[in-house]
């Protein structure tokens, strides 16, 4: 019973919603139409992602930033974790050091968590977390976090993850003043690039551990390391993408006294900056142009979008409007419908009651209407009797033939007893009843009171009490004024 009333309660509400189901179907059909795919979304993502990249290398940090943080949104919406994941790293790098260091933490950890399975990328967010902590001297941390992205590079199975790892380890244990942890890491990483070493990776490891043991004060290891480096330098066809190994060289020099070989070391280190500024800025400005085309597109694409959104919203609230005063209207409509049917049953139980009422009051009726007419015949009957003992009592010669006759129609009751004898044939226990429910009249007042409801002349309810006319008049006026008190 209580399913169907549930049922025919939800069927009461959206039945008369098939007059409304094309204007409905219309406006879903416009969501659907002006809702951004997927596939946009991702699209977005990944464009975005790229040139905040181009961005960031051509030194426009602000709006790497800003495309960065547009990645990001549109990954989340096209639920794509990895450049999710990709752009928080990258937003990290643009925040840089010096940035609030609970904002660069909880990026670069969701991040790394956002890479999921992707252990090598997983890894790398790690490092980047491990060198934030060691550029703010917290070594113990900075170890544990590259400990971790060492497992990760591990499971990746990447050498490239792990040589980054133990170039980080290799840096941290050194700004630490652990230099032989130090040297340990930086072997590792020279042993996991064998056997396929080159030039660069060699001067890598030399300008290290030439770094490493001049910190220490061994002057003779220093000396071999970077004179291992001198070679290797010397013997590179430019010095384009080397020009930073000059600087420690030159200082070498200088220690040992040849200000000639620390001068030109010096001059090849700044041309070599300089010439690097130079190039960088020419090849950002070549990529930019190069890439040109795709950012407008993109930037397009991120109109469309949102111009789409500002749809979506202008017509979703339309039609959460009509939706809205829609069920209002129906629930009120069922609302008064139940109503409605309450309204109606309680007027046909009302029916139902007024007219067995009705009935009961006829059946009343009747009754007192045969009551009264018995009465009436027996009230005729005495009064007949009561005037021929008046006619009788008014003839002396005839008073004895009277009081016989008296004797034998009342026996020893006067005309009102034998009055209230008949009433009580009909009415039993009328006296007794009405001095319960009318203490405050007198005897003559309740009899004028009884025979008040017959219908009898002033003159014959005096002749029944046995007094005069005026005193009836009295005597009713005293049972008027009493009962209109009680109520």
């Amino acid at each position: 019973m209580i399913l169907n009333e549930v049922k025919q309660s939800i069927l009461a509400i959206f039945v008369p919603m098939k007059r409304y189901h094309l204007v409905l179907l219309f406006l879903i059909a416009m969501l659907a139409a002006c809702h951004p795919t997927s596939r946009d979304a991702r699209q977005t993502a990944h464009d975005a992602l790229e040139n905040a990249r181009i961005l960031l290398d051509s030194g426009n940090k602000a709006d790497a930033m800003r495309l960065f943080k547009e990645a990001e949104r549109y990954g989340l919406s096209a639920n794509d974790p990895l450049t999710v994941a990709h752009a928080r790293l990258n937003i990290a790098h643009c925040l840089g050091y010096y940035a609030d260091k609970e904002d660069v933490v909880s990026l670069l950890k969701a991040a790394a968590e956002g890479f999921g399975e992707d252990y090598a990328d997983r890894a790398d967010a790690l490092r980047e977390l491990g060198d934030f902590y060691q550029f703010h001297r917290a070594y113990d941390t900075a170890e544990m976090v590259l400990q971790q992205a060492w497992a990760y590079a591990e499971q990746s199975g990447s050498l490239e993850a792990k040589r980054t790892v133990s170039s980080a380890f290799y840096a941290m244990y050194f700004n630490a003043r652990e230099y032989e942890k130090s040297g340990d890491y930086l072997r590792r990483f020279l042993q996991m690039s064998m056997p396929d070493v080159d030039d660069r990776t060699m001067m890598y490891y030399y300008d290290g551990m030439g770094n490493i043991f001049y910190e220490m004060g061994n002057s003779d290891s220093t000396a071999y390391y970077y004179g291992k480096l001198e070679e290797l330098v010397n013997q590179a066809e430019s010095d384009k993408d080397i020009w930073f190994y000059f600087y420690p060289l030159a200082h070498q020099a200088k220690s040992r006294g040849d200000f000639e070989k620390a001068f030109d070391y010096y001059c090849r280190y700044d041309i070599g900056n300089n010439h690097s500024k130079i190039e960088e800025k020419r090849n950002n400005l070549i990529a930019m142009s190069q890439k040109y085309d795709k950012a407008v597109m993109q930037n397009e694409l991120n109109e469309k979008i949102i111009w789409k959104q500002r749809v979506i919203i202008l017509i979703s609230g339309i039609a959460a409007l009509v939706l809205l005063a829609f069920l209002i209207s129906q629930i009120r409509l069922a609302r008064n419908r139940k109503r409605e049917a309450e309204i109606n049953a309680e007027l046909f139980h009302f029916k139902q009651q007024s007219q067995a009422l009705a009935q009961k009051d006829a059946e009343h009726e009747q009754i007192q209407k045969d009551y009264a007419d018995r009465l009436s015949e027996a009230l005729d009957k005495e009064q007949q009797t009561m005037m021929l003992l008046d006619i009788y009592l008014n003839n002396s010669k005839k008073a004895n033939l009277l009081n016989d006759l008296e004797r034998s129609v009342f026996g020893d009751k006067d005309h009102w007893k034998a009055m209230l004898a008949v009433v009580e044939e009909k009415y039993p226990s009328l006296w007794e009843t009405l001095g319960q429910k009318c203490p405050d009249l007198d005897e003559d007042e309740k009899k004028s009171f009884i025979l008040s409801h017959f219908k009898v002349s002033r003159q014959e309810e005096a002749d029944y009490l046995g007094t005069t006319v005026n005193m009836v008049d009295k005597l009713r006026g005293r049972v008027r004024k009493k009962m209109a008190e009680r109520q």
